[in-house]
């Protein structure tokens, strides 16, 4: 890891940069265009303080100015790109780095940060592949290895990002979701299932093979391929474990999350981002480490 993000440093160092674009290999001409803005080693710390840029693609804002009631185009300012800039922090303390990533709904995520990290890998030839891996409340190995019986599920999705998932996904599961919103073309599908009636005080033993094997397989994917994460809207699962408990799993708010009430006016320095999360971050870590 500290590899690749020293080779991003040296070619900040240069004045130079890596533009690199996720969707470069895709046919319908939609970009997402993504380059390291910061690199900064804090030895002390065993960390390194990052920030990530996405181009904005499609509708550019406009911007007020003060005083006035009219919207004109950031263009008049300067020429170049909107950018969307989201910072993460990486700590090489442990035998696996640990990245915490800053949610920025208009930014980059840290599964567009992994693609990034891996074509620098590739092209360093120092890997081939890399495995991301969302630390969770209830991890996603504890819940492939205690679910036994799927009772419901609610699943919500943007059409537009079938095509992101593997193909062998789509094939099994999602084909006919897939088609529907082609043909529809709405904002979002919503799939919702109950494999029993609440409030009944009998419930069925029986195990509900397909829909185990449907969940069963998406845990896995979201574990071995964490992109997956970001494509849904919403992913809940209630579901009977071995131990005949009822439990929840929500892929959405499981996540393991530093949440701070922020006053933008009060962040000057880019190290003030850090700060904010500094004590969580090493707190995190400890707890992580036992």
């Amino acid at each position: 890891m500290r590899q690749i993000v020293n080779y991003v440093g040296n070619m900040k160092s240069e004045g130079k940069g890596l533009l690199i674009d996720r969707f470069e290999n895709r046919s319908k001409g939609v970009s997402r265009q993504m380059f390291m803005n910061r690199v900064v080693h804090i030895p002390k710390d065993k960390r390194i303080r990052c920030s990530i840029a996405l181009l904005r693609d499609g509708i550019k804002p406009k911007f007020k100015p003060e005083g006035q009631f009219t919207l004109e185009p950031l263009s008049s300012i300067k020429k170049g790109t909107i950018a969307e800039e989201t910072h993460f922090f990486i700590d090489y303390s442990l035998n696996a780095p640990l990245m915490c990533v800053q949610f920025h709904y208009q930014g980059a995520r840290f599964s567009d940060i992994e693609y990034y990290l891996r074509q620098i890998a590739k092209e360093l030839k120092i890997a081939t592949a890399t495995r991301l891996q969302m630390i969770m409340d209830v991890p996603l190995d504890d819940t492939i290895e205690n679910l036994k019986n799927v009772l419901k599920f609610d699943i919500k999705v943007q059409p537009k990002n079938f095509s992101k998932m593997d193909t062998v996904l789509i094939g099994q599961y999602y084909s006919q979701m897939n088609q529907l919103g082609n043909e529809l073309k709405p904002e979002t599908l919503k799939l919702e299932a109950s494999f029993y009636t609440p409030g009944k005080t009998v419930r069925s033993n029986e195990l509900n093979k397909h829909a185990n094997n449907w969940i069963l397989d998406m845990l896995k994917t979201f574990r071995g391929r964490a992109f997956h994460i970001d494509l849904f809207d919403n992913f809940v699962v209630e579901y009977e474990d071995k131990q005949g408990l009822d439990q929840i799993f929500n892929l959405l708010k499981g996540k393991k999350e530093i949440i701070k009430e922020i006053e933008i006016d009060t962040i000057k320095r880019s190290m003030d981002w850090y700060e904010l999360i500094k004590d969580d971050f090493d707190e995190f870590v400890r707890e992580y480490e036992k």
